[in-house]
């Protein structure tokens, strides 16, 4: 699969879930689990937005 097919593969993914997770967060039905989940594949579509270079993201929190 080349890399633009995969990034149309991972961002239709992400969008499915993030649909179901905004009608099952407001229903309060969404666990834990399910939004780690859903957090790592957002990452994971972040990676190949960027292209695979990822850079560390310095918050207010790290520089305690």
């Amino acid at each position: 699969m080349g890399s633009d097919a995969r990034l149309a593969l991972l961002a239709r993914s992400a969008q499915w879930e993030l649909d179901e997770a905004a009608f099952e967060i407001g229903g309060g039905r969404y666990t834990p689990e399910q939004r780690q989940r859903l957090a790592s594949q957002l990452v994971a579509l972040a990676e190949e937005l960027r292209g695979g270079d990822v850079q560390p993201m310095i918050t207010g929190s790290d520089m305690a």
